[in-house]
């Protein structure tokens, strides 16, 4: 028998062989570009999708409003249930229910967010029928239980989630359809009329929708896709996370009260977690304040994904994703990522490969995540490199 060590140090050299070994490297960043221990990288792999982390203006109105001032507490010290439920939680999961029309629930994370929720759902007599695109936390929260009921649809394929909603609504009380606005790696948006013209079929279906990658950075006021559409009371389940476009830390889930009242009494996630510090609250309410204000960086951004991706198909004879500001190019095997991503980091760039299990195998791509104070000169230049690695890798 293998030690626990032998099998450990066994699947990292399967993972080496197999060009999918991860390893963290210590970064400091300046705005755009991020700084490694030999090299300075303009850099795409980030989500601060509207700028905001970095932007001066920005963060200064922050630290000079009252919001900053009356809630800067580094610290909740406790569980929202215990004696961490301070004042600014409320206020704006206040201020979200009067923006979505649904009570809101704050999560540490988006992480926290779906394994609380879903694994809170997975009690009940559900089915659960996803996208196979769909984020890694939303399985997660399916796995706690020892026979979670899921089925899975290719991506945005709504024939095949037809045919899984027909052949097993009979059999549940409730279906829940999983998906997410904009997906995190394909960089497409869910076909969200379709999911809720054929959820109105049935009257035991569900709709959740992560909005991680659209809250912020799409839609008018920047509010999402399922806002945009005019969808939001045909949306039972809406997480929203506040680490991306908004720049700020934690995530919430937008529901009826009773499923509200719900996850606040069976939500692990919740209950088991220490709340995070009063300070990232108020900074996450300033930005939704914001968003309004910020339709200029919304519209650059919209442009300079529609310009990457032209030139991107233009240019390379690989398949381009992504309908906004998440622009893929699928390479297919993780060796022929990973050489990319190297030769892009030599020549000043950081977009790191992805491989499975994040996407699927013989499906690794470079992901390109846009952000609003890019220029349409930098995303040029990219092509350029681009097309020059993928010439010589011909």
């Amino acid at each position: 028998m293998q030690s626990l060590h032998s099998q450990a140090l066994a699947h990292l050299e399967s993972l080496k062989k197999d060009s999918n070994y991860r390893t963290l490297t210590p970064q400091k960043h300046n705005g755009l570009t991020l700084t490694t221990q030999d090299s300075t990288l303009l850099n795409f792999a980030s989500n601060d999708y509207l700028g905001l982390s970095n932007n001066t203006d920005f963060n200064i109105r922050f630290l000079d409003s009252a919001l900053f001032k009356d809630h800067c507490h580094f610290s909740a010290s406790s569980s929202r249930l215990l004696s961490g439920n301070f004042e600014i939680y409320n206020l704006l999961e206040v201020h979200l229910k009067t923006l979505f029309g649904k009570e809101a629930l704050l999560f540490n994370s988006g992480y926290h967010a779906n394994i609380g929720v879903l694994g809170a759902l997975s009690a009940l007599n559900t089915l659960f029928i996803a996208d196979k695109s769909i984020h890694a936390s939303h399985i997660d929260g399916l796995k706690g239980f020892k026979k979670p009921n899921l089925k899975r649809y290719t991506h945005n394929n709504m024939e095949a989630l037809k045919y899984l909603l027909e052949e097993n609504a009979q059999h549940y009380d409730s279906i829940v359809i999983l998906s997410e606005g904009l997906f995190s790696m394909e960089g497409d948006f869910t076909p969200l009329r379709e999911l809720v013209a054929l959820k109105e079929k049935f009257n035991n279906v569900y709709l959740y929708i992560d909005e991680a990658h659209s809250i912020g950075g799409f839609g008018e006021n920047g509010l999402g896709l399922c806002a945009h559409l005019n969808l939001l009371e045909k949306i039972d389940f809406l997480v929203l996370t506040f680490g991306k476009a908004l720049s700020s830390v934690g995530a919430c889930v937008l529901c009826h009260r009773v499923f509200k009242e719900y996850f606040i009494n069976t939500a692990r996630s919740l209950i088991y977690s220490t709340a995070l510090p009063p300070i990232n609250i108020a900074r996450t309410l300033f930005a939704f304040l914001e968003l309004p204000k910020l339709e200029l960086q919304r519209t650059h951004l919209a442009h300079l994904s529609r310009h990457f991706k032209t030139l991107l198909q233009k240019e390379l004879d690989y398949e381009i994703l992504g309908d906004y500001n998440i622009i893929s190019l699928v390479l297919g095997e993780n060796l022929k990522a990973v050489h990319f991503a190297k030769t892009l980091n030599k020549e000043g760039y950081f977009a790191p490969a992805i491989k499975s299990p994040t996407v699927q195998k013989n499906k690794a791509l470079l992901r390109f995540s846009l952000c609003a104070n890019m220029q349409e000169e930098q995303l040029e230049a990219l092509c350029v490199v681009l097309k020059k690695i993928s010439n010589a890798t011909l």
